[in-house]
């Protein structure tokens, strides 16, 4: 049960840190919110509500990927190594799965993996942070778990 708990934090701590870095890179402060919610071809017409059910939808997606990120780990200590390179495969998840797949159906592209060299360098690396923070924040919380 600690497992998933610290799954859990850690990723709902990652996806806080996805949400701080989505609401200061776009133009205007909290922009990438509403594209979260046309992930899944929900279209809001009021900005500030879309951008708010955006961050609690991310909120929900990132402790979502945490607890399959803690009933991955089976309860075993895990080297930084192993940690790191699980989030990273499940950051690369989330993109795939998220960003490049659901996006394009929602969206009815041509082609389920349609996507433009900007797109990519827009989300992959964000991604790939989700994953590498989930697995480090992941370690910190095993480390504060065993000394006590």
């Amino acid at each position: 049960m600690h497992i998933l708990r610290r799954g859990l934090l850690a990723g709902v701590l990652a996806s806080l840190v996805l949400a701080l870095c989505d609401f200061v890179t776009d133009g205007a402060p909290g922009n990438g919110f509403p594209a979260i919610l046309h992930w899944f071809g929900i279209t809001i017409a009021d900005p500030t509500v879309s951008h708010w059910i955006g961050l609690l939808l991310l909120l929900a997606l990132g402790s979502i990927f945490g607890l399959l990120f803690g009933a991955l780990q089976r309860g075993k200590l895990i080297t930084t190594g192993r940690a790191l390179l699980t989030g990273l495969a499940l950051g690369i998840l989330w993109w795939f799965l998220l960003e490049v797949m659901l996006a394009n159906l929602t969206n009815h592209a041509p082609s389920l993996f349609s996507l433009s060299f900007g797109q990519f360098l827009s989300s992959f690396p964000l991604a790939a942070l989700f994953g590498v923070l989930l697995g480090a924040i992941f370690m910190q919380w095993q480390g504060y778990y065993a000394s006590r």
